[in-house]
């Protein structure tokens, strides 16, 4: 489905959204890597939901606002997004970094959300099992780490970004370095305030993520409330892009079973 595009301004800063389709409203939130185009698995949620695919504010085509500082900053300014829109009932869907945001949102405040989907999260740290240095990586090491398939990894590797995607890459680094750099991709305070999380959860995971390690799953479930859990075998740290059938059932079939 054709997706629109259109920029949101709250009181502190703005956003472009993309959005498409119609019925319960998912919010999906992207990781440090951002959007990667409108993807296969928009293309599924949109046809069965009223999907809003916002670049986050220092991200993509999104302009940095002075005040972006740290998580806790994003978190608010979503809280501001989502009432500048009106939305209620919100089923939020967050990818890694988006995952971690999904849950910065929660602890502060669940009026307008209806349940969280988390994919391959960070935002904790397991003692003796970080999550992978991205900020280290070439780009070769970084495309094998992101998935479990072979011809997959071989074909991003041919592939050669644009000038325009490689501008989104610095940018996204840029502010992924600003967001998460140390800590590394954690809040070392999220987990006490896990608890908080009251809405239904549920948590996606490829089984051979070398960048989250799926042990991150299993702790994510214990800290939250009721979570349910979903480990795929055969995919990586994006499972949308490598068990997409599985993924858009699963999502949406927790959707419609809390809508």
């Amino acid at each position: 489905m054709q997706a629109t595009e259109s920029v949101v301004k709250t009181r502190n800063g703005e956003a472009l959204l993309r959005r498409a389709g119609s019925g319960p409203t998912v919010l999906f939130l992207h990781g440090a890597g951002g959007v990667p185009g409108w993807v296969p698995l928009f293309d599924r949620l949109s046809d069965r939901f009223d999907l809003l695919v916002p670049d986050h504010p220092g991200y993509g085509r999104s302009p940095t606002p002075d005040w972006l500082e740290e998580m806790a900053d994003l978190a608010y300014y979503y809280l501001d997004f989502m009432e500048e829109l009106q939305l209620d009932d919100v089923h939020v869907v967050g990818h890694s970094m988006g995952g971690w945001l999904a849950l910065e949102i929660a602890i502060r405040s669940q009026h307008r959300i209806k349940s969280l989907s988390l994919m391959s999260s960070v935002g904790i740290r397991i003692k003796g099992n970080p999550v992978a240095n991205l900020f280290i990586m070439t780009p070769e090491q970084l495309v094998r780490s992101l998935y479990a398939d072979p011809g997959l990894i071989e074909q991003e590797l041919a592939r050669t970004p644009t000038p325009e995607e490689i501008d989104r890459i610095v940018i996204n680094r840029t502010t992924s370095a600003r967001l998460a750099w140390n800590p590394r991709f954690f809040n070392p305070k999220l987990r006490k305030w896990l608890h908080r999380v009251r809405v239904p959860t549920q948590i996606i995971w490829g089984a051979e993520d070398q960048i989250v390690s799926a042990a991150y799953a299993d702790e994510f479930q214990r800290l939250i409330p009721h979570a349910a859990k979903t480990v795929l075998p055969g995919a990586g740290h994006i499972p949308f892009a490598e068990r997409l059938d599985d993924v858009t059932v699963t999502i949406a079939n927790f959707v419609m079973s809390n809508k």
